[in-house]
């Protein structure tokens, strides 16, 4: 018993002294809590998302690896970040070696004297939360060429930062939401290295570039509206569209990139562009794209780093492709190569540019391709490369927009009808699967018709005129040795020629090459022993010159942008 009596009494003190001390640490542990509370607006939550919460000047930071100084709040951990609320004259600096993850909850932010977020360091995913709406503001005054203390080409590190969201390393986009983007002081969006987005919705202003990944810019969805005074999307690498809805209104280029530009799938409307699609090498495999330009809608063309030659080609597998251009439809400063999809090309009404304009070879080989214009300028396919057949149309007299277009076989089958024509012309070209070597046509534009039976992969009815409208001189645009007498159309409705100037005589013999008639020596636009491909005219000064105009003008048009900036 006492041996009992003494543990009971022991164990009471025991449970005293437990109870006291578990009392004290209790209020030790609140004593913390509490003066963390009133010291600071943070604390720690391991584990899980540090959360942003701003409300007019006050900014709560709940989480580990941010810190703010005034209305700056910088990122100096890896992990996740969700943002919410307002924050004018703000910004959110990255400067990590880790992965950062912005989650954008319905949040806004400006800034009129630096750029709102910035990715000094590390990689950068921005999640646009489901249903929320996001903008960024970056409200400073247009960028002055003068002004800059990076060009494109550096590597060198800068404060001067040049979009609204700009990240030295990766960059991806993605989420449900939308986001809103103002690049004021130059682009929208701009990553040093690759640029990537996903999914989301954007309506993205910018000065200069909308969307600009310096290595590699990809769009893999989403839905885009992007008003830009440069390009919508470039890179100084490779561009990859291979989803989404982009609707471009463009100062120059609505898609461009220094290398290797393609075009996958999705649906893109350029309502507005200098030049519709841009690259040394431009790839269309798959999806709906409608270009509306002032220049060439698509232009392979470009130059490597260091000046040397490089591979230029256009090239079309798949895909629809409608495209209204003032200057060339799609150029080529090498070669074109049409294998699948549809393409439509709407002019351009004027002689000094063409539908199709290439300086290598053209081959086709699938698809179909529809394209009308003005005679001066208009090249076909070669027929040593094609594999297809294609006709050639020559108006007697120049149709009007909207003209229907009208391809029946020999049995009255229609196989091409169209009255979508929004400029003049007087020449059409036709390719298609439906025509077979050997059987009889007829092209119909408006109440004029012409028949023709293929005889090769390039094939053409009526003659070339040497303006709108105008039949060529020399007997139907033929070289030295041509007949007819000047001004006056072939006989027999001078269907084909070929290289040598040749047209049908007066018994209805056709030439063996099958070539169309070129243009006369008179006005510059033939010369005595340039190439006769099929549908080409001669490689000559008019054409190299029709280059050089364009590029001055190009290079024109953006002094005048500089120029504007500046006032």
């Amino acid at each position: 018993m006492k041996k009992n009596t003494f543990r009971k009494n022991l164990t009471l003190p025991c449970l005293g002294i437990g109870m006291m001390l578990a009392l004290n640490a209790c209020g030790t542990a609140s004593q913390s809590a509490s003066a963390e509370t009133l010291t600071s607006s943070s604390t720690t939550v391991n584990g899980a998302t540090t959360a942003i919460q701003v409300s007019g000047d006050n900014i709560s930071i709940k989480g580990n690896g941010a810190t703010r100084e005034g209305k700056t709040i910088t990122i100096s951990e890896a992990g996740t970040y969700e943002l919410s609320g307002t924050l004018e004259e703000g910004q959110i600096k990255i400067n990590t070696d880790g992965e950062v993850k912005l989650i954008l909850n319905n949040f806004n932010i400006s800034n009129s004297s630096n750029a709102p977020i910035v990715g000094e360091k590390g990689n950068v995913q921005i999640l646009l939360k489901e249903n929320s709406k996001n903008t960024v503001s970056d409200k400073r005054s247009a960028k002055e060429e003068s002004d800059s203390t990076e060009s494109e080409e550096s590597s060198e590190k800068t404060t001067d930062y040049d979009a609204a969201i700009y990240s030295e390393g990766d960059l991806i986009l993605n989420g449900s939401g939308s986001l809103t983007v103002e690049g004021g002081y130059e682009d929208g969006i701009h990553s040093k290295t690759s640029l990537t987005v996903e999914s989301g919705e954007y309506k993205i202003t910018a000065s200069h570039h909308g969307l600009n990944g310096k290595k590699t810019l990809t769009i893999k969805d989403g839905t885009f509206d992007i008003t830009t005074v440069e390009d919508a999307l470039h890179s100084k690498g490779d561009v990859s569209v291979e989803n989404g809805k982009i609707t471009v209104n463009a100062g120059d280029d609505a898609l461009h990139a220094d290398n290797t530009l393609t075009v996958k799938d999705g649906t893109i409307d350029i309502q507005k562009s200098n030049e519709g699609l841009e690259g040394i090498t431009v790839n269309v495999e798959g999806g709906n794209i409608s270009i509306q330009s002032s220049d060439d809608g698509i232009n392979g063309a470009g130059e490597s780093e260091d000046g040397s030659a490089v591979d230029i080609s256009v090239n079309i597998s798949g895909g629809n492709v409608k495209i209204v251009p003032g200057g060339d439809g799609i150029d080529s400063n090498g070669d074109l190569n049409v294998s699948g999809g549809t393409v439509v090309i709407d002019g351009p009404s004027d002689g000094g540019n063409a539908p199709i304009d290439y300086d290598g070879t053209a081959s086709i080989t699938g698809g179909t391709v529809v394209a009308s214009g003005n005679s001066g300028m208009f090249q076909g396919f070669d027929e040593s490369s094609s594999i297809q057949s294609s006709v050639i149309y020559y108006l007697s007299d120049t149709a009007n927009a909207g003209d229907s277009v009208k391809i029946t076989d020999s049995s009255g089958k229609e196989i091409y009808s169209s009255s979508d024509t929004t400029q003049s012309f007087n020449t059409i070209l036709f390719s298609s699967a439906d025509l077979e070597d050997g059987k009889a046509y007829t092209v119909s534009v408006g109440s004029s018709s012409k028949s023709v039976t293929l005889s090769g992969k390039s094939n053409t009815v009526g003659t070339r005129s040497q303006s709108m409208g105008q039949p060529p001189m020399n007997g139907g645009g033929a070289q030295q040795g041509g007949q007819g007498q000047q001004g006056q159309p072939p006989m027999n409705g001078g269907c084909q020629g070929n290289s040598e100037g040749q047209r049908r005589d007066g018994h209805g013999q056709e030439n063996d090459q099958n070539r169309p008639p070129m243009p006369p020596m008179n006005d510059g636009n033939a010369q005595q022993g340039n190439r006769g491909q099929q549908g080409q005219p001669p490689m000559n000064g008019n054409k190299q010159q029709k280059k050089k105009n364009k590029t001055k003008s190009k290079n024109s048009s953006k002094e005048n942008k500089t120029e504007n900036k500046r006032h």
